[in-house]
């Protein structure tokens, strides 16, 4: 990726990047299941949208729940399908990021950008299939914050956001990612 690209990407991204800072900082201080506030921010910046009431009273009664246990990617997913019937890899990688903000995300641009393929939806065994994918978008994210272009989106993303402190590396590539769409 060129430093232009890397630099049109963040530019791009500067709104989410403002809604994310404004998730992120209420997150710690609200009972998140109860919240409006913050469900309504973190549905508009995460494209949730259509779910039962019961889908959104769970996921953010689990979000609360997690707050001091950083749950995982793997216990995320089991437990919306074991409790909604959901196969939901893409919010549950959401849950598991804002509880551990060096956790990636799952979304189209992350999988086309890591070189992924989600299982399908109709697939027997797409709980572990998504597991292991989500694995490899985690080895992919290692490898990329080790390599030269890393560290390169990651100077570009320091020098020009100005909060730049309040954000993980893995969030930083994440914004450039969600900006790259070829």
């Amino acid at each position: 990726m060129q430093k232009d690209e890397i630099f049109t990407a963040i530019e791009l991204a500067r709104k989410g990047i403002g809604q994310y800072l404004a998730i992120m900082e209420r997150f710690p201080s609200v009972d998140v299941s109860v919240d409006k506030t913050f469900q309504r921010q973190f549905n508009a910046f995460y494209r949730i949208r259509q779910r039962p009431e019961r889908w959104y009273s769970e996921y953010y009664s689990f979000m609360e729940s997690g707050k001091d246990d950083h749950v995982r990617f793997e216990v995320v997913i089991d437990h919306i399908h074991g409790v909604l019937g959901r196969y939901e890899p893409s919010f549950s990688s959401k849950l598991a990021a804002t509880l551990d903000p060096n956790e990636p995300v799952w979304d189209k641009y992350v999988l086309h950008n890591t070189n992924q393929k989600a299982p399908y939806y109709t697939a027997a065994n797409k709980l572990e299939r998504a597991k292991t994918v989500f694995g490899n978008i985690r080895k992919w994210y290692v490898t990329t914050l080790q390599s030269a272009e890393g560290r390169v989106i990651i100077e570009i993303f320091n020098n020009v956001v100005r909060e730049h402190e309040r954000i993980t590396d893995i969030k930083k590539i994440d914004f450039v990612l969600w900006k790259t769409r070829g």
